[in-house]
């Protein structure tokens, strides 16, 4: 009897086992899965769910944006807003201006605070006009992100200028030639303002004798573009005349590589590709819009100012045809002067993202003096 029943409970005993390492492989199971789950990936942006073509990628501009076959454009960057006020570091005020409500075409101004002098805030008078053109490759940004604002600020304080930075229209829903279109008409809109108003700030701050376009990458190829068809078109309106054209970081390219630029086919490639895109393929990659290298020494005569200068950054695919850009310029007859910057180990238009870097600050300070300069 006795036996018996050790028998059992020694069988109850190895049931118990299993049962104990079952759950001990069950839960073990549930362990693993947990720690290798994978979280699902973000959500796509919203679309129109009745529109299968919504959610149907027609042109991938990462990291910009992405156009789908529907027409939506999706952007990924640029898109923040901030107010035009007066900018505590600085001191600048700035506030916002509409040029043609038919379009939607404005323009964010900056106006910087009485100098210092003896201890002593002192109005020195009229100043240096700016009218600036933002990047972002023609279809992010805007005069109206925390980005630019920042810089328009930073730049208006340490040159003393009055700013105007111009809102066009981006592609891919407006493409080139609207940029080049709505900062022609901005640029004149500022000359004529400054010649007679009503705008105050250029009307009577402004010094229109001292007058400079500027922008980084995509605006500082429409600063150029503007300068050239100044010369080309019977001037700007009442007869101004740019003092000094400051390309930042310009963004210039072409079909054959220049010394120093990449080789690589599908580098080369994927600047065509987005270049199209952004202009819809009105204007070729050799097209002097975008490659003013393309154009003859005759041409280049006819940029109007008086100064240039072209500032590039060291890690910057754009490097080498914006170093070819200012050659070319002085090599041309232009009767001008050409200044040329440069920063090592930096890439493109690192001065927005790093304003602080003290690389940042010494550019800032060059930006600054040619502005000041008469």
């Amino acid at each position: 009897m006795v036996a018996k029943t050790r028998r059992q409970l020694a069988k109850l005993a190895s049931l118990v086992l299993v049962l104990l390492l079952l759950l001990a492989v069950i839960l073990l199971c549930i362990f693993l899965l947990r720690r290798h789950h994978r979280p699902p990936l973000p959500p796509a942006p919203p679309g129109n769910g009745s529109n299968p073509d919504d959610s149907v990628v027609a042109f991938d501009f990462s990291p910009y944006l992405v156009l789908y076959k529907s027409g939506r454009v999706h952007r990924l960057a640029g898109t923040s807003r901030v107010p035009a006020g007066v900018d505590e570091a600085t001191g600048v005020t700035s506030k916002d201006v509409v040029i043609d409500n038919s379009t939607g075409l404005a323009a964010r101004m900056y106006l910087p605070p009485p100098a210092a002098a003896g201890g002593k805030r002192k109005d020195l008078g009229r100043l240096p006009i700016l009218v600036f053109f933002h990047g972002g490759a023609f279809v992010i940004e805007s005069a109206f992100t925390p980005l630019y604002h920042d810089y328009l600020n930073a730049v208006a304080a340490k040159a003393r200028v009055v700013a105007v930075s111009v809102e066009y229209r981006l592609a891919p829903e407006h493409r080139l030639p609207t940029a080049y279109e709505d900062s022609w008409q901005a640029l004149n809109w500022a000359v004529r303002n400054a010649a007679s108003g009503p705008e105050p700030w250029l009307r009577d701050r402004g010094n229109l004798s001292r007058l400079f376009l500027a922008g980084d990458s995509a605006g500082a190829n429409i600063a150029h573009n503007m300068a050239m068809r100044a010369g080309t078109e019977g001037g700007l309106d009442g007869g101004a005349a740019a003092t000094g054209v400051l390309l930042l970081d310009p963004y210039f390219w072409g079909k054959r590589p220049v010394a120093g630029e990449t080789t690589d086919p599908a580098r080369r490639r994927k600047y065509e590709v987005t270049w199209s895109f952004i202009c819809g393929g009105r204007y070729g990659i050799d097209d002097p819009v975008v490659d003013p290298l393309s154009m003859p020494a005759t041409e280049w005569r006819s940029l109007a100012s008086a100064r240039v200068a072209v500032t590039v950054s060291g890690l910057d695919d754009f490097r080498p045809r914006a170093k070819a850009y200012a050659a070319a310029l002085r090599d041309s007859g232009w009767d001008g002067e050409v200044e040329q910057y440069e920063t090592a180990g930096e890439g493109h238009v690192y001065f927005l993202d790093k304003p602080k870097d003290p690389k940042s600050v010494k550019e800032l300070a060059f930006v600054a003096g040619f502005l000041s300069r008469p």
